[in-house]
């Protein structure tokens, strides 16, 4: 089988993996379960959008989410994400993931965890659309690849890598890496040591909510010096 049939076939089952998680049928939300107790039906799919982003602004202040990702969703630290302009849908499902239990495994998800069990999923989807308000994080120029091997991990953006069936990464991260209404995140302007982390547990399954583990199967043949060129280029993007 040559590398363009690996692509295209690598490109069919993503497709597939990513469209079912649409239907409402009851086999379909059996299988979500694997990672995720979420399937987005039209009734969750609406129930997010019409989320209350005042509300979400107080949730953000009162439940102390500020004190990590910023009053704007602009997170302080490097080593937590940057919630601004992130896809309600997303910012929900791991919401939901946390306090599930399906997002576990580090240090960070254990406090998450606590905090989305004291949310009601109305509080969940205030406070989603309110940081999806919110303009992509701005560019920052963390030090983590060289200029050389940003370059190198170029192709994986737009081509991929049949050889490793590793799809594009642009086609369900968006053309400039905006993210997908589903529930595919935005990675422009996204913390590089949080994106880092983030790729680092997929790689050794601590983290494991990604539906039919798209996200591990990729990390698991990266290279760690591509995680880290993937993290400077992302955070590097002008928003």
């Amino acid at each position: 089988m040559n590398s363009m049939n690996k692509v295209l076939i690598g490109l069919v089952l993503l497709g597939f993996a990513t469209s079912t998680v649409f239907a409402s049928d009851n086999t379909v939300k059996e299988r979500s379960n694997i990672s995720s107790n979420i399937a987005w039906d039209i009734e969750q799919i609406l129930f997010v959008r019409n989320g209350d982003p005042v509300r979400g602004k107080k949730i953000n202040t009162e439940m102390m989410c500020a004190s990590c990702h910023g009053e704007e969703g602009i997170a302080a630290a490097k080593n937590w994400p940057s919630m601004a302009g992130q896809k309600a849908n997303y910012t929900y499902k791991m919401l939901i993931d946390y306090r599930d239990g399906k997002r576990a495994g580090t240090a960070t998800s254990t406090l998450m965890s606590r905090l989305a069990e004291k949310m009601t999923e109305q509080d969940m989807a205030d406070i989603s659309v309110y940081y999806a308000r919110f303009s992509l994080p701005p560019a920052t120029r963390p030090k983590l690849a060289s200029k050389e091997q940003v370059e190198k991990i170029l192709p994986l953006l737009t081509k991929g890598d049949g050889k490793r069936m590793i799809p594009p990464c642009l086609l369900c991260h968006g053309a400039d890496a905006e993210g997908n209404d589903r529930d595919i995140p935005s990675l422009a302007g996204q913390r590089a040591e949080y994106f880092r982390k983030t790729m680092q547990e997929y790689k050794d399954g601590s983290r494991h909510n990604d539906i039919y583990a798209r996200m591990r199967f990729i990390s698991e043949v990266l290279t760690d010096d591509e995680i880290n060129a993937l993290a400077q280029y992302f955070a590097e993007m002008k928003n």
